[in-house]
């Protein structure tokens, strides 16, 4: 397959696609549903390549309200959505031989001043898996353990630990007929600075330090890349433990007001600052 093979197959995936999507995030009641996709094929450089604009709201809201002349409380139907999330598709087509060629996509996210931090990369992992058939690689631990151990100080790390109770019983029984949820979460969050990489891969291997936490993410930062490890206790009983990793890699581009209000949302505009991205990724991989 060439580069636009590859564009045509996730066209043809998106086409194929019967919507909406309803994503639940696990212990979150609000329900993220994507309701459409338009793809928009455009080149960076000389690739042909795919920008997704993605159609997509929230419903069942328990809390919040919208305020204009009065202010009107939401109810649990009601949708907060948005027609401008935008997702760029990069192909890439790596080897000596081409009966050995390794192909993939670059997944660039477009998160602008109107988003909320992580917003759109929630979006993008969910069609990427569900409607693209392409999932989000996770980087093998050894892998990115070398990587690190490359770096030798890790320039800052922080690792959060959180775990999730049902606590319905907390709740006096006269009122428990009308309870929908009731949850308890306890989170501890630790950041360190200069860590040797010996040192920190001893702190992520201790099991002391978790105490009775279910979940522990850790986040290593250097330069503009992130390495997110994600250690998860599935079942209990038996000690059964996920653990998975992934590189990203973080750029941010100065705009005008005059930017921002007319032309963030502009697919020649999108396209040129999600190019300089790709350039500079590529330049140092």
């Amino acid at each position: 397959m060439n580069y636009s093979e590859l564009v045509e197959m996730l066209k043809n995936s998106i086409n194929a696609y019967h919507f909406p999507i309803e994503h639940r995030s696990n212990n979150k009641a609000v329900v993220i549903v994507i309701d459409g996709i338009t793809p928009i094929e455009v080149k960076v450089g000389e690739v042909p390549t795919l920008l997704l604009k993605i159609s997509s709201y929230k419903t069942n809201l328990m809390d919040g309200y919208f305020e204009s002349n009065e202010k009107i409380h939401f109810q649990k139907n009601n949708k907060i959505g948005s027609d401008g999330n935008y997702v760029l598709f990069y192909p890439i087509i790596k080897g000596l031989q081409k009966s050995k060629y390794q192909r993939y996509f670059l997944m660039v996210v477009y998160e602008d001043p109107t988003k909320e931090s992580g917003e759109v990369s929630r979006l993008a992992k969910i069609v990427s898996t569900k409607v693209l058939k392409q999932p989000v690689q996770n980087i093998k631990m050894p892998m990115i353990m070398n990587e690190l151990k490359s770096i030798g100080t890790i320039p800052e790390l922080s690792i959060r630990f959180y775990t999730v109770n049902n606590e319905d019983s907390s709740v006096d029984v006269k009122y428990r007929e009308y309870l929908q949820v009731c949850k308890l979460k306890k989170e501890k969050l630790q950041n360190f600075k200069d860590m040797p990489f010996e040192t920190m891969q001893d702190l992520l291997s201790d099991t002391d330090n978790a105490e009775n936490y279910s979940k522990r993410e850790s986040f290593i930062h250097f330069g503009k890349k992130e390495y997110r490890i994600k250690r998860e206790i599935i079942n209990d009983a038996e000690a059964t433990i996920k653990e998975t990793a992934e590189k990203i890699f973080n750029a941010s581009s100065a705009i005008t007001q005059h930017q921002l209000d007319n032309k963030i949302h502009q697919t020649d505009f999108m396209v040129e600052k999600m190019t300089a991205v790709i350039s500079n990724y590529l330049s140092i991989e």
